[in-house]
């Protein structure tokens, strides 16, 4: 996957397409592929900005789950559960949850993204590149675009939790005794119907 991005990046960045005299750098993003391996080799050309997305992704998740669980549980009635809560309490927690996922460690994507498409960045630590935009641009530079990807996640990841806990729903109605991944009998995931 991270191949993929790194290379439909390349073929997309406004350096990736053309050279200085216009013509295409890449026909394609199987192009793209071969010609980074043989310039650049697997681990340095393919998963460039890989340190931004371990970055991005290990807190992000755990911000992630834990502002939907938080929303959920602050709206549980007194004595009810989880499976007490309305299909816009978990539309909410999850356009929450999308938010924060994005707002808390969208400096990390920033410079991920810098460092696979601007060749400027290219042979950069992230630690370097980070603190170029930084000295460069401040905050601001760090959070460029980050507004529209807060209004893309917001409604985006309401759906993805809702659908989650309805989905839920229906597999309790034919099994009363389905939980939400976690068997609580015996503590492991549970594969079985």
């Amino acid at each position: 996957m991270q191949v993929m991005n790194s290379a439909a990046t390349a073929v997309t960045s406004s350096s990736g397409t053309a050279t200085s005299g216009g013509t295409k750098k890449y026909n394609g993003v199987m192009d793209c592929v071969r010609q980074t391996i043989r310039n650049e080799g697997v681990v340095k050309g393919l998963y460039r900005g890989q340190t931004s997305l371990l970055l991005r992704e290990i807190p992000g998740n755990f911000c992630w789950y834990g502002v939907y669980e938080g929303v959920c549980k602050s709206q549980i009635p007194e004595g009810g559960t989880k499976r007490d809560l309305g299909m816009s309490t978990h539309l909410l927690g999850g356009a929450a949850a999308g938010v924060s996922y994005w707002t808390a460690f969208y400096p990390a994507d920033t410079v991920g993204s810098q460092m696979r498409a601007n060749p400027e960045y290219a042979s950069k630590s992230f630690m370097d590149v980070f603190r170029k935009i930084y000295k460069r641009e401040g905050w601001k530079g760090l959070y460029r675009g980050w507004g529209i990807t807060a209004m893309r996640a917001a409604p985006a990841h309401a759906l993805i939790f809702a659908m989650y806990e309805q989905t839920m729903g229906v597999f309790r109605r034919y099994d009363p005794d389905t939980e939400d991944c976690i068997d609580k009998r015996s503590g492991s995931i549970s594969h079985s119907s």
